[in-house]
Parts: structure tokens; sequence; C-alpha cells
């Protein structure tokens, strides 16, 4: 019943972040998004759309914002964080808006703000207007105790819920204050923050911020390539339920990082991975955006896939019965046996030998 009441205000919702609206609307299409029912981790990805500057490019960078937030939602991405123009943002709004009604329907949007620039206080109403539903706030922070520009964190979070959008602070921490945290702290720092909003967040986004790690003129490359994980801390099953944790995904794509990286997510309690742009291989700015639409969506149907990552086993169907699957048992027999030739030699546009894509 609960999931009925969420999904109903989603759908009543047709865009949620209208200046001066219901910022319950958003709030319910948010929760919603970033907890699964069945406790599943779910995935979000940052997007970073530059402001193009030949004449030419202007031109078809509507489109391009289109065919990008088709993708994005046909990958059945949870969310999608907005680093943009406000153009951009209303382009991409309004492709979501206009998949109202159809399956998969529209995708909460969360802007963080133009493309290398904070959040200006000043385009809040006109981000609300654009159609954003959720609005990303950074936060420096160390510990409960130590949060950075409290006053404008209240500030901000004010302003976005009487825009109609849901303030989702991100906490900006180093893996050296992390190390040192025990497990009351997590529970400590959720409670300051909802003391700071006024209520509590409809989630939280922890950036652990990896440290450098000055290496001396005689480590080698074997070093450098075994770098360790940050630290992650423990969150309980009863502060998941209570506020959605949102786990920074900063490794890059291949060899089955981001799958390891989310399940260490998972393992500590985290309900969400927002997948940043370094996840990218690559440049990150000067990328073509169908090619950046076929990379996340990809991504995230991969990291989504209940098919098993670790081991290689076949099922066989037991149903001795069916024509169609003696016949499939036949097919498979007979390329097993080598007469079609060796299926290991069988072409593929991935060259593994050579460092190509062998998994997210």
């Amino acid at each position: 019943m609960k999931f009925l009441i969420l999904l109903t205000l989603a759908m009543a919702s047709s865009v949620s972040g209208l200046a001066g609206g219901d910022a319950s609307l958003s709030r319910a299409l948010l929760s919603q998004s970033f907890s699964s029912p069945s406790g599943k981790l779910t995935f979000s990805p940052e997007i970073i759309i530059p402001e193009p500057s030949d004449p030419t490019a202007i031109l078809l960078q509507s489109n391009a914002v289109q065919g990008l937030s088709s993708k994005i939602r046909e990958g059945k991405a949870s969310a999608a964080f907005l680093k943009c123009s406000l153009t951009a943002l209303k382009t991409f709004c309004g492709e979501q808006e206009s998949a109202r009604g159809n399956f998969p329907g529209p995708i909460p949007v969360v802007y963080c703000g133009a493309a290398n620039n904070d959040v200006d206080v000043t385009d809040l109403t006109a981000v609300a207007e654009a159609g954003a539903d959720g609005l990303l706030i950074r936060v420096a922070c160390e510990g409960a105790d130590s949060i950075a520009d409290s006053e404008k964190l209240t500030d901000l979070c004010k302003q976005a819920l009487d825009c109609g959008m849901q303030p989702i602070p991100e906490l900006s921490v180093s893996e050296s204050s992390v190390e040192k945290w025990d497990d009351e702290e997590v529970p400590k720092l959720v409670e300051k923050i909802a003391e700071l909003v006024g209520s509590d967040p409809v989630a939280l986004l922890m950036s652990i911020k990896r440290e450098e790690v000055e290496q001396s003129a005689d480590d080698g490359a074997e070093e450098e390539a075994t770098i360790e994980p940050v630290p992650l801390p423990s969150i309980s099953k009863e502060l998941k339920k209570r506020v959605p944790i949102i786990g920074s995904i900063r490794e890059m794509a291949g060899e089955g990082r981001l799958g390891m990286e989310a399940n260490r997510l998972k393992d500590a309690g985290f309900a969400s991975g927002l997948l940043c742009s370094e996840c990218l291989p690559g440049l990150r700015f000067q990328v073509d955006m169908e090619l950046l639409g076929t990379f996340w969506a990809g991504c995230i149907v991969d990291l989504k896939s209940t098919k098993s990552k670790n081991f290689s086993f076949r099922a066989k169907n037991q149903m001795e019965t069916s024509a169609m699957s003696k016949w499939g048992n036949y097919q498979k027999s007979v390329i097993e046996s080598g007469a079609l030739g060796d299926p290991s030699e069988s072409y593929s546009v991935v060259d593994g030998d050579a460092g190509e894509y062998k998994g997210f």
C-alpha cells in the first residue's frame, strides 16, 4: 500500500520542481528512487553537460540532450545528477516529462550547478522552473561536530524547499576522518544535518575524498597500481530506513572495478550509489552525448544485472519433453563437439588481450 501511495504521488507530479510548488511531491519521487523495497543498491549517474561555444554545436545541443535523457531513462537509472546550464537542464527535464504515462517513466533530476561551478543562490527559482526535483548542496565536513558553512546550508535548504525542490546535502569527508569514526558518528551526523535542514533530508550523499600518498622515487608502477579503496562507514538498517545514504563511486570503469565498489557500498549499508564523472574512461568533458548516454545506460544495466559476476556456470533446462529444448541441446552438443570449429576462436569486437572492456 505504501508503494502504491508513493507511485501515485510520483505520477501526479507533472514537474515537481515548479517555483512555489509542493515539495512533498518531489520528496515522494526521490524517496522512491533512492530506496529499493528489495534492499538492492540503486544507481544514478553524474552527468556533466558543457556549454557549447561552436555555433553548430549550439544548434545541435537540444537534440543531443534529449537523446541523452532518453538513454539514461531507458537504462533504468534511479535519478540523474546534472551539472549543466539552465537551458540544458530545462531540455533534459522536458524530455523526461514527455515520457510520463509510458514505460519506463520519467526519472527525477537533481541539479548540481553549472559545469565547474557551485549552485548560485539567485538561480534557485529558475532551477525549479526548469524542472529539477532536487538540489545538491556541497558541504565540507569531518564529522558531526565539524560541518562547514552550516548557516549557508540552512539557508539554501529553506530556499530549495520553498521552490518545491528537495535539498540533498553532499558531505565531503576526508578518508583519514572516516577511519577515525565509530559506529555512532553517522547517526550523529544525520541528526545534525536534520537539525540544520529543519527535518530529515530526502537523502544524504557521502563523498569520501581520497588523500594523495607521497611516493619516493624508488616506488614502481606496481605500488601505484594497487591503490587501496577508501574506507567506508558502517550504516545500520534502522538509519538506512530513516534516511537513504548515497555513496559516491569514483573508480574508473573497467576490469569490474565499478561492480566491486558497488558491492562494498551495499555491504556497508548504503542505499544507493552515485556514479561520478570520474568513472568515465578518457576525457570527462569533451565527450559525445550519444556515447555518454550509451555508456551510462550500459553501465547501470550491467551493475543492476542479477547474473553472477563471480562464477561461470551453466544451468541445463530439464524439460526433456520439449522439442525446443531438445533442439537447443542438439545445437549445443554440435558446437561443443568442435564440428563447427573452436568456439574460443570466434570473432569478437572486444580485444581482451589489448586491455579493452572486460566488465564495468
